[in-house]
């Protein structure tokens, strides 16, 4: 598994959020069980034994399921939340009520998962009180339970001296680092030794700093004379990694300057890797797709009334952009401008605040209801649900001329949502069109069928929490 994946899944922060998540499902369903044996004792009249060793309903099951799900969407495994505070222990709450409601829901549909009136009103209370007071204890006691990773730095250009700050700047600090070796790019004598500012050795500093994370620049390699010595400290334990790969673990972007061609052989491949992963996608898509339409085409008719009735034009609004290898694809949207200018013109980005934007357009926008006449592109083959937004061909012209391998973004198909979505902000200019690639980068990087339902759940959360943009 690479690093990014490591991070993603099972990362040191992973690891805290899956504990953390442990412990709420514990208590969710011993709630559960809690709230049946007093319905038992109080209103069934059971003796203690009997209630006690009566079997419990397959409903309890079913709630640790429904509470993490909407424990997730209310963003509730985010370790930089203050649960000291008012309005997270409200937010809290909030998510718990959904979590019962979807319980309730389920049951409705699968009757076998009922609890009953009076469970549920005895269960929802303790569970609010118990997940309130395990956080608590988590986050003052058990968030930073586990020691810091030692890094050390041989890197060659100042890009790469911002992992330093980086680290420093991660809430959690479970990275810190014990030194930092300068390289030149231009190649090494196999007798030069590297020190630090303390003259420090480089493998006086790993054995004294007990590193178990070492970092060495994407471009220029692992200095040449250390090669060998690198391979045994890989061998007992400690981590080798270039710095693009990390700085993209830690940051979710794979910044320009640190890569080179080579690094693009090395680490990036045919998203999907196989046919046999791309037909999933594919399946994954007409599924989701048709979902999406079937849920969202009794709503249409009042869209497009209101997208008519704010101003005059037509409700869908279409227009030529590139696909998979540059291939042009025509997309549809709900119409979110005035007629009389071109939605995102030659250069004209999208803006905040966009005064061409019409009132319903900002709401759509928010939204992402522009986007749901894109179901339509995904059934027919020419969009995924997740990719990169697709963008106008003399955009990507001058953009390619700008930004080294821009051509590679066309690698996989335009989609619904996508990292960068989910990561950076709307991308208005040029120069935020670079650093959207670096995310692109990390998205290409890491494409994968369970990358896209991850991506999946936390654009559902953005649209609950109204982050779109």
């Amino acid at each position: 598994m690479s690093l990014h994946r490591d991070n993603l899944w099972t990362g040191s922060r992973r690891r805290r959020q899956l504990f953390l998540l442990l412990g709420d499902m514990v208590l969710v369903v011993l709630t559960g069980i809690l709230a049946v044996f007093i319905r038992r004792l109080l209103l069934l009249d059971m003796p203690f034994g009997m209630a006690r060793n009566f079997p419990v309903p397959s409903g309890v099951w079913a709630l640790a399921i429904t509470y993490f799900l909407a424990l997730y969407i209310f963003d509730q495994y985010n370790l930089t939340r203050d649960i000291s505070k008012r309005t997270e222990a409200a937010m809290l709450a909030l998510a718990s009520v959904v979590g019962i409601s979807l319980d309730t829901t389920l049951a409705f549909f699968f009757p076998t998962l009922a609890l009953g009136r009076f469970v549920v009103l005895i269960q929802l209370p303790l569970a609010i009180a118990a997940l309130y007071a395990w956080r608590r204890l988590f986050y003052a006691r058990l968030l930073r339970f586990a020691q810091p990773h030692r890094v050390l730095l041989v890197i060659t250009n100042p890009v790469e001296r911002g992992i330093e700050i980086e680290l420093r700047d991660r809430p959690l600090g479970d990275y810190t680092v014990v030194g930092v070796f300068s390289v030149s790019d231009q190649a090494q004598p196999e007798s030069l030794v590297l020190s630090d500012e303390n003259g420090r050795r480089l493998e006086q500093v790993v054995t004294e700093q007990s590193v178990d994370t070492l970092v060495f620049s994407a471009r220029g390699g692992f200095p040449a004379q250390y090669l060998e010595q690198a391979i045994d400290w890989k061998f007992n334990g400690i981590g080798v990694y270039d710095a693009a790969n990390f700085y993209g673990a830690m940051t979710g972007r794979v910044p320009i300057e640190t890569i080179d061609a080579r690094w693009i052989l090395d680490h990036l491949s045919q998203p999907y890797g196989s046919a046999i992963g791309w037909r999933m996608k594919r399946l994954l898509d007409v599924v989701l797709a048709s979902i999406g339409l079937l849920l969202s085409i009794i709503f249409w008719p009042i869209l497009i009334l209101a997208i008519k009735l704010d101003s005059p034009g037509p409700a869908i609004f279409r227009q030529e952009r590139l696909g998979l290898r540059q291939k042009p694809v025509v997309i549809a949207k709900f119409r979110s401008m005035y007629q009389t200018f071109e939605e995102e013109g030659e250069a004209a980005y999208a803006q905040h605040d966009d005064p061409r934007v019409t009132r319903v357009g900002k709401w759509l926008r928010k939204t992402r209801l522009d986007e749901l006449p894109q179901f339509w592109n995904v059934l027919m083959g020419e969009m995924s649900i997740v990719g990169l937004r697709p963008i106008r061909q003399i955009n990507a012209e001058r953009l390619a001329e700008q930004i080294p391998f821009y051509h590679l973004r066309f690698s996989m198909k335009p989609g619904l949502t996508g990292w960068p979505q989910i990561r950076y902000k709307y991308a208005d200019d040029d120069t935020s069109h670079l650093h959207k690639f670096e995310y692109e980068l990390y998205h290409i990087q890491n494409a994968s069928l369970a990358f896209d339902l991850y991506l999946i759940v936390k654009t559902i959360q953005q649209l609950f929490f109204g982050r779109g943009q």
